[in-house]
């Protein structure tokens, strides 16, 4: 704990010295400053006009930009210090953007955001006050229409998105100022937090605790805690900001800048690209060559400036041409509070959306992809509603996926009817994509939007559990319901790439979509809901063309498209203009190398970027060298592959082999950072630092070097350059291969063995030898007893300079949480320093398992050591993996025995050392089965069922082995503990449920098939509710298990629960009108059952307001539409005590008796539509006829005595219109104007007093 005490004796040391706080010193020598002074006011919280430029009519003619700029500093900075330049004194927002914005007003708002203050205004209250100022500014100015964009410097940013949300969510007060922001440009700013901030965590808890203990009767000047959490990597509180704002800031035009240089001291990023971007179609990322500080000063006209000033420039433009009014901001329900169930559904799905690793494909060049737009077939597709669905094909390489990325934001930006845009691409440069990820990508992006739809996710929760991230049935309902639910409005769903999805699921997607356009052609109720948009190269689209019709409309992109060679010249232009300008070519050799490419470009981006990138490269610069470059790269990709990999000199081919192994294998982009340790890491290295000694000084400069276009790096991620790329590898034979090439060494075991080696060294170093995660014994002597907190921290001085980078995260009671609590801090720390740790941890099982048949007895050794929680290096990573994987394993890794380790993580050869070489117990051999038959691990199964583990051994939540397996839907393990003679296939699990049941609630046809096999299955057990596997199909709406099911003789298809339900009772009152279509046809189906309350389908389906079960329930010939309940209540009743409209008037059409009927308590449909407060229930009711307005009840009181008395008013109005008398008394002698009177209520009064009333 030396680094502490140290730390302890700094912060001591200075705060001994009154007044000497670097902030106070700078505080205080600020003065009053007059406007254009040098000087700074010394009041710096509110909000500020620095400047005001004249119309450049006044001036010289040129354009003018009459827009409002508002700049919002970050973390301890204030209004004026963070935008000077210091040894200049150059505050630009006033000394140099007004002359380059003529008309523009710049305005500069300050908050409390010092690091040691004790104010405890919160985000909240900083947005808050940013509202009426500038609410109160524009009402006090003549001009209170203009435009307004911000400029947000890091915390700025997430007080700005705060003032968003507030603005929205108090619209008639703030309205005018949300519908005036046009634009915002981000410097810098966290969205997704720092992981920076973590460390600072630790630092400012330790500030607060000794300074307190230091400055006692003193008044300490604590750490802003409160603030800084608001920059946590990923903390709930900025996705939850982020989700809100989303919608809105979709309506307004976004520029993101970002950091490339670290922040002296600090050797990283404070926040990275994909923290400061936020990936949204409007928005244009802008790399600037500054660290977090000097991002938001300029010391004059640099070319940083000059990049934010064009920025906001464009924003103006943009704005006036798109649109001359003001664009309005979007009344989703995004800022929706979600339930702390509805938190857990997000997570699940969260947890499970592999696109939050997928790296941002590349933007179209200007002027491309727009051909698409005029062609005939797109045309129809977009215009006519029995047009649903277009498939644009296209071989590798030509530019499918920019296509798909500019058409979602041409939807976005031209959408006429507030259509929601959702596209996913299937991206497989690492792991697969599959159909469950696709669908549960576009729920993400239809509850960003519109989160009160999240309920939809909570009802199939409610039913199946975490299970229906696992069934493909379960979230094609999900999204079916999400998508048919009138808030959500029409909607274009674009699937790029899809034949890079698996196949089997990707089969299953397209069947989906191709039965529920068919039933939109044939429904009754107009036009498409919800429009398709696929890309595939074109053996996908030939495979189902012919069998399914809705799948014949299709343009071929690449194929005899005048717009696409367009689009190719234009690309071409583009990029050899880019070079130009790099390498100062003339003119002349410009037309050459536009001429030469053109020519032989052959349908092709992938080509022409693989040229252009070796133009780029070559140092030889002469005319002939580049008509040799260009002649040389062969016209098919494999070809090119070919002729790339043969041509890297020899001394590199076995780097070259080594960096496409380690691309290769992959589970994710690794960063810059991480694979210049997996590509350094030899045997010999035992420490983090031996490895950085011989890690390269610039690995982006080596890895393009070696490997030239056939990677591409994004940002700080490195990749394939294609998905082609990956299958060339793949798919070569290495027998035929040169024995020194590339190629030769490449294979998909060989990356695995070679990723897994590197993972498994890693976390065996020495430097994780020691316990890094405190523990109950011992809370605070982990990392900070062996390793320094305080790390690369400038721990002698608190200067406001490194404060204010804005991305330190304090959180104070870290030093007094439970050991557990400070896991997730203490992983961050471990991050900051060792940066493969996390990939490192999260996936070397992953690709060990991959390999271990291969692998050499001393890494299957080391692997076996990571699973020995004797040893600090495996309680450091289970520890890890504990906080930050999201995995279906619950509980603490960190004390389970290696045998269920090795289970879990599907590491069979080391299973089966663990089992040779050491005895296990029962219940350790049958949890084992449990987990692995859990996460579909089938050899594990097989080898723990031969060892003699119990298959219906009963474990977490009553689970078996089988009814575990067939909840999460892995017919491999069905299949295994199958044929194990001792598997009961009808014992029970969770709430007493069998295997069949679970596999029928999920919607896993093949394991139900696999399961009715077996001669011993109950196909109609019921569970501790009662509820049979038939009924469980019902609920899910899996149809095709339900027509198997139907079919069998011992299946009852109208049995009852324990609550008297059956089938047809849930589907009714679930909504689910296409499964009630399914079972109506069924022989022998009652559709009048009564459950133990009386309640028939029809009632239930009422209730719960199911406008189209109730067209499906009064179309049957056999339904009683008299049927009341055990309280005498009939579907009138219950469709008007939730007063829905749409019901009762389907019900009065058909002729439903009971209008007027009196329940068991004397109450009426009327007295429950008036209690409802559902003026439109009440007008139907009235209308009918047959109500009897003055009727009274045991009180004396009418219907008009009870709507005052509740005070609903539009009830009061309908009544008197329809005839109501307001002058009846009640038993008590009072009129409905007395009632009012008694309740103060002079709208009721003036209401009745117009019909009549004394």
């Amino acid at each position: 704990m030396k680094h502490v005490h140290r730390f302890k004796a700094r912060v001591l040391k200075r705060s001994d010295l009154p007044g000497s706080s670097a902030l106070e010193t700078k505080g205080q020598s600020a003065s009053v400053a007059l406007p254009g002074s040098a000087e700074h006011p010394a009041e710096k919280n509110g909000l500020f006009k620095l400047a005001e430029s004249k119309p450049a009519s006044d001036l010289s003619g040129s354009t003018s930009f009459p827009v409002d700029i508002v700049a919002i500093h970050g973390l301890n900075g204030d209004a004026f210090s963070t935008w000077t330049h210091k040894p200049t004194g150059i505050l630009w927002l006033r000394d140099l953007l007004p002359s380059y914005l003529p008309g523009c007003r710049v305005y500069t708002y300050g908050y409390p955001s010092k690091i040691f203050s004790q104010s405890s205004e919160r985000v909240q209250e900083y947005a808050l006050n940013l509202l009426i100022s500038l609410r109160d500014i524009r009402e006090d100015s003549e001009d209170a229409k203009r435009s307004v964009i911000f400029i947000c410097h890091s915390l700025g940013g997430i007080v700005f998105k705060q003032a968003l949300v507030t603005a929205h969510q108090d619209n008639h007060l703030y309205g005018e100022v949300l519908r005036s922001i046009i634009g915002v440009v981000f410097l810098g700013t966290p969205h997704r937090g720092s992981t920076a901030a973590n460390l600072g965590s630790i630092c400012g808890a330790i500030v607060n605790t000794f300074m307190s203990t230091a400055s006692a009767g003193v008044g300490p000047r604590t750490v802003r805690t409160d603030l800084l959490n608001n920059l946590i990597y990923d903390s709930d509180a900025l996705q939850d900001l982020t989700m809100s704002a989303r919608v809105r800031l979709g309506s307004i035009s976004i520029v993101s800048c970002f950091e490339t240089e670290p922040t002296p001291p600090l050797s990283s990023l404070i926040v990275s690209r994909a923290s400061a971007t936020l990936s949204l179609p409007n928005e244009e990322p802008i790399p600037m060559s500054e660290d977090h500080k000097t991002i938001c000063r300029f010391s004059g006209e640099t070319e940083s400036y000059f990049k934010i000033a064009r920025a906001i420039r464009r924003i103006v433009l943009q704005s006036s041409d798109s649109c001359l009014a003001l664009k309005r901001v979007s009344t989703h329900s995004s800022t929706l509070v979600l339930s702390d169930l509805e938190r857990t559904c997000m997570t699940l799905l969260s947890d499970h959306d592999v696109t939050k690793d997928v790296e941002p494909p590349p933007k179209p060049v200007p002027g491309t992809c727009q051909w698409i737009r005029g062609h005939q077939l797109f045309v129809t597709w977009l215009g006519k509603s029995s047009n649903a669905l277009l498939w644009l094909t296209g071989h590798p390489g030509c530019g499918k996926t920019m296509m798909s990325c500019s058409l979602a934001q041409y939807f976005e930006g031209a959408r006429t009817k507030s259509r929601n845009v959702l596209i996913y691409l299937c991206q497989n440069k690492n792991k697969q994509t599959d159909g469950r990820a696709v669908l549960i990508g576009l729920i993400l992006q239809i509850i960003d939007r519109h989160r009160s739809l999240v309920r939809h996710i909570r009802a199939a929760f409610e039913k199946q559990g975490s299970s229906i991230i696992q069934s493909f049935a379960s979230l094609w309902r999900i999204f079916l319901k999400i998508t048919t639910d009138p808030k959500t409005g029409p909607i274009y769903v674009i699937l790029d790439a899809l034949d890079e999805c698996e196949k089997t699921s990707c089969h299953q997607l397209l069947v989906s979509i191709a039965d529920v356009l068919v039933e939109q052609s044939q429904s009754t109720k107009g036009g498409s809901h919800i429009k398709f948009l696929i890309t595939s190269r074109p053996f996908l689209y030939q495979s189902y063309a012919n069998s399914k019709k809705a799948f014949q409309s299709q343009i071929s992109i690449d194929e005899d498209q005048t717009g696409y060679i367009e689009d190719l010249q234009t690309f071409i232009q583009e990029r050899i203009h880019e070079i130009s300008l790099n390498r100062q070519f003339s003119s002349e050799i410009k037309d050459f190398l536009c001429q030469a490419i053109t020519s032989k470009a052959d349908k092709t981006f992938l080509w022409i970027h693989m040229v252009l990138a070796s133009i780029e490269k070559s140092l030889l610069t002469s005319r002939k060298e580049f008509q040799k470059i260009i002649a040389g790269i062969p016209k098919g990709l494999a070809e090119i592959y070919h002729r790339y990999l043969s041509t890297i000199p020899e001394d590199h081919q076995e780097d070259a082999s080594k960096l496409l192994n380690l691309l290769l294998a992959c589970s994710r982009p690794l960063s810059l950072r991480e694979l210049n340790i997996v590509f350094t890491m030899e045997p010999q290295h035992t420490t983090a630092e031996d490895i950085m000694q011989d890690a390269h000084n610039s690995i982006a400069h080596t890895v393009q070097g070696i490997l030239g276009p056939l990677i591409r790096v994004t940002g700080q991620q490195v990749s394939l350059v294609h998905q082609s790329l990956k299958d060339f590898l793949l798919g070569q034979d290495p027998a035929k291969a040169n024995e020194s090439s590339a190629i030769s060494l490449v294979s998909a075991q060989k990356s695995a063995l070679q990723l897994a080696t590197v993972c498994i060294q890693y976390l065996l170093l020495d430097d994780f030898a020691i316990n890094f995660f405190p523990t109950c014994d011992s809370p605070t002597t982990a990392v900070a007893e062996e390793r320094d907190l305080l790390g690369e921290l400038p721990m002698g001085d608190f200067k406001g300079d490194f404060w204010e980078q804005e991305d330190l995260d304090l959180e104070s009671d870290v030093l007094f949480r439970e050991p557990d609590a400070q896991h997730p801090n203490f992983c961050d720390i471990v991050v900051s320093d060792y940066p493969l740790y996390t990939y490192a941890c999260l996936h070397w099982a992953e690709h060990f398992s991959m390999c271990e048949e291969n692998a050499p007895d001393d890494l299957r050794d080391a692997a076996k050591s990571l699973l020995d929680k004797n040893t600090a290096n495996c309680r450091n990573w289970l520890s890890f993996y504990n906080v930050r994987a999201s995995t279906l394993i619950e509980g603490d890794l960190v004390d389970l025995n290696p045998l269920i380790l090795a289970s879990q993580f599907n590491l069979s050869t080391a299973l089966d050392d663990l089992m040779r070489n050491n005895e296990a117990d029962q219940g350790t051999t049958n949890q084992s089965l449990y987990w692995a038959s859990r996460l579909g691990h089938h050899r594990i199964v097989s080898s723990l069922l031969t060892a003699g583990a119990d298959p219906n051994a009963r474990q977490i939540e009553g689970q078996t082995a089988l009814t575990v397996a067939c909840e999460q839907g892995s017919i491999s393990c069905v299949k295994a503990l199958l044929v194990d003679t001792r598997t009961n296939v009808n014992e029970p699990g969770r709430a007493g449920r069998t295997a069949l049941s679970f596999a029928c609630g999920v919607g896993h046809d093949d394991i139900v098939k696999e399961l009715l096999k077996q001669k011993l299955c109950n196909t109609d057990e019921p569970d501790n509710a009662g509820a049979t596997p038939f009924i469980w199909a019902v609920g899910g709406g899996h149809h095709s298990i339900i027509s198997t099911l139907a079919r069998l003789r011992s299946v009852n298809i109208n049995h009852v629960d324990k609550t008297g339900r059956t089938a047809v009772s849930w589907a009714s009152g679930d909504g689910m009108s296409d499964t009630l279509i399914r079972l109506l046809k069924l022989p022998g189906i009652d559709i009048n059952a009564k459950d133990n309350k009386g309640r028939s389908p029809l009632s239930w389906a009422a209730g719960n307001g199911s406008v189209e079960v109730i067209e499906v329930l009064l179309a049957q010939p056999k339904l009683d539409k008299a049927s009341i309940d055990n309280d005498k209540r009939n579907a009138i009743s219950w469709a008007c005590a939730r007063g829905h409209y749409e019901v009762l008037v389907n019900l009065l059409k058909a002729g439903c008796p009971g209008v007027d009927a009196e329940d068991i308590d004397a109450w009426t449909p009327l007295a429950w539509a008036i209690e409802t407060d559902s003026p439109d229930t009440v007008r139907a009711l009235v209308s009918d006829g047959k109500v009897q307005l003055e009727r009274r009840d045991g009180g004396g009181r009418t219907a008009l005595s009870w709507a005052v008395e509740y005070g609903h008013v539009e009830v009061v109005k309908v009544l008197l219109r329809a005839g109501a008398d307001p002058c009846t008394r009640d038993a008590r002698g009072k009129t409905p104007s007395i009632i009012a009177k008694e309740f103060g209520r002079d709208d009721l009064l003036m209401e009745l007093e117009a019909y009549g009333a004394n």
